[in-house]
Parts: structure tokens; sequence; C-alpha cells
């Protein structure tokens, strides 16, 4: 078998998309997953190559799964890029993966997703909107996490965001940008004649400030402003680019401080797209940055002079769909990606 690249986790589904734009520029890439299921109540159907086991499997099963995929990752793996996740047990990476890896001089890097590294305690020091009360032993826990994991994976490649948790860890961390395949979301140029439709998704309520957008709609609606407003959830990856694409305006979270993916294929698609962004973070973002900034103070405000003024609305839309193009098409990503694979001694 040919060496590759392996992509492990399916964080929002952008590890299979690396894996596809290092194939696309002859770097074989293989993006594996530890089951085939999704998080909480949903099935989004994100894209992969390999699940190695099936939800339904005993622990037992999964696990002796996973194990027999370490041993045939350490004979194929030119370089392990994790995403926010290890093949075995996260604490003990540093007893036996970790080191399994090293000893066979395979490079590694982790990306991280938000939950995976975010200390509460930290988090709230600058954002008074953060959606989790201060959880000491949940703290110690990821600490440990990071602890182990960055005995042997010495490199960190993530946002700006969680830099900020994980940089006291790592020999070095490099900024990732998500990535999206811009030739599967087509934009769709603003219809500012219509009443526009305001577009909620999300995965986790209490992550996304749920709440707060549903209670701004309906005081909006309450004050007679026209518009639709549509909330969905257990929506597969496909649905939610076709919602995505029928909205005027894409309202995504407001309580983490920062944009994820589904920011960022929204405004692929050309919507203007509202989401936090901590004042300490915006200096570390594009200047162009098109997202309207919103947090639960500022939405009503905020959402209000979108859906009232539809020019407001076509300028982001164009700017957004800009931005996505500059900052986040998969093959510039990747680009990007494979030099900070070199830096850390990955050899094609």
């Amino acid at each position: 078998m040919q060496k590759y690249i392996l992509q492990y986790g399916s964080l929002a589904g952008w590890p299979y998309r690396i894996a596809e734009g290092l194939r696309r520029l002859g770097y074989d890439s293989l993006n594996v997953i530890q089951e085939n299921s999704d998080v909480d109540d949903l099935d989004r159907q994100l894209p992969h190559h390999r699940a190695l086991a099936q939800k339904t499997d005993h622990k037992i099963i999964k696990l002796i799964k996973r194990a027999a995929f370490l041993y045939e990752a350490t004979k194929h793996c030119s370089l392990v890029h994790y995403h926010g996740s290890v093949i075995l047990r996260s604490h003990s990476h540093h007893i036996l993966e970790g080191k399994i890896f090293a000893k066979r001089g395979i490079p590694m890097v982790m990306s991280f997703g938000g939950g995976d590294a975010r200390i509460v305690s930290e988090a709230r020091i600058h954002n008074p909107y953060f959606y989790r009360q201060l959880d000491e032993e949940r703290d110690k826990k990821i600490r440990s996490y990071l602890s182990s994991i960055s005995r042997y994976i010495r490199y960190a490649v993530t946002d700006c965001e969680m830099i900020s948790y994980v940089e006291p860890y790592f020999e070095k961390c490099y900024v990732f940008r998500q990535p999206v395949d811009l030739r599967l979301i087509s934009f769709t140029a603003p219809n500012v004649e219509r009443r526009p439709v305001v577009l909620h998704i999300p995965t986790n309520s209490m992550v996304k400030g749920t709440d707060v957008v549903i209670e701004t709609a309906n005081r909006l609606r309450a004050e007679g402003h026209d518009f639709e407003f549509r909330m969905k959830r257990q929506l597969t990856q496909a649905q939610m680019c076709e919602e995505i694409a029928a909205c005027d305006i894409y309202v995504d979270e407001l309580l983490c401080g920062s944009y994820g993916v589904t920011a960022v294929e929204a405004m692929a698609a050309g919507k203007p797209t509202m989401t936090y962004i901590r004042p300490d973070l915006v200096s570390k973002f594009p200047a162009d940055m098109p997202l309207v900034n919103a947090n639960p103070d500022s939405l009503y405000e905020k959402l209000k002079e979108l859906i009232i003024s539809p020019e407001l609305r076509r300028r982001i839309s164009y700017a957004s769909r800009a931005y996505a193009e500059k900052y986040h098409d998969v093959d510039m990503v990747v680009k990007d990606l494979i030099n900070v694979y070199r830096d850390i001694g990955f050899k094609a």
C-alpha cells in the first residue's frame, strides 16, 4: 500500500475536504473516523473515506478495531493530522499511540474544534457570554488531555481562538482556517425584492444561543418588521446547504466568540452571516471579514438593521462570497497545510 497522509476525525466534515484537496494535488490522503455516527441526536451524514466501527458495535469491538487500525497506520502513514480526536484513549495518547508514531518517525499535528480544547476559566475571562459556567473539574480534564497529546504531537494547526488555549502546550502553533469546497457551494445573488428570510440551524441550542435568537425574532415580528424566521435542526449536510441557499440572513452562534464552518458555508453562499467574535480576537482575523459581529446584547439592533436594509444585505452578500474565496477555499487551505506539513518533517 502506498504511504498516505492520515486525516483522522470528522470535525464538521473538514478532514474529508482536506484529504480530497490533497488528492487533487497528487498527495495520497485518507479521512478516517472512529465510527459511523454523529454527535448528540444529529445525522448530518458528513462525508468520510472510512469508518472504523459502527455505532451499534460493542465498545470492546470498537476498541479492537481502533487498535487494529493503529497498527495499520504505523505501517502506512507518512503523517498523521488529528482533528479533535485520537485513535485510542485521548488522555493516554502519550503512553502508547504517540510513542509508536514518534518511534517510527511519523510527524503528527493536531487541529481542534472547540469543546475539545476550550478551558472554561480562560474563556470566561475574555467572553462574558460564554455558555459554560466555571467547571474546575472539566478544565482539569482538558489540561490533562492537552498535556498528554502534546508529549508527542508537538504541533497544532488551529484557529485564532483555539490557539489562545493550546499554545502553552505545543512547540509551535499554526493558524488554520476552516476549508470549504466552493465548487459545491453556489453563490446565490441576494433577492432584495422579497421579505427577507432569517435562518438559524443550531447543532446544539445551548452552544449557539438559540433561545436569544428565537426571543429576538419574536420581538422584531411583534414590532411589525416584515420577515420570515426559520429554525431547522436534524438536517443532513446536503439539506443544510439547501436551506442556507434559500435564506437571506443567516444567524449562526452568539456565545463562543469565534466563527465556525457553518458560518463559512453561509458566507460562501453569499449570505450576510451573524456570529459573535470576541473583541480581543477581531484584530487577529483579516480586516475585510464581513461577518456581522453580534452578541446576545446587540443581536436585536443588528438583525433589525439587516432586515430593514436590502442594500446592506446586498453589499454584505458579495463581500461574504469574496471573503470565503480569499481565505477559506479548500485548495488554498490545503496548499498552506502542505507547507505546515513540510515544516514539521513531512517528506513526500
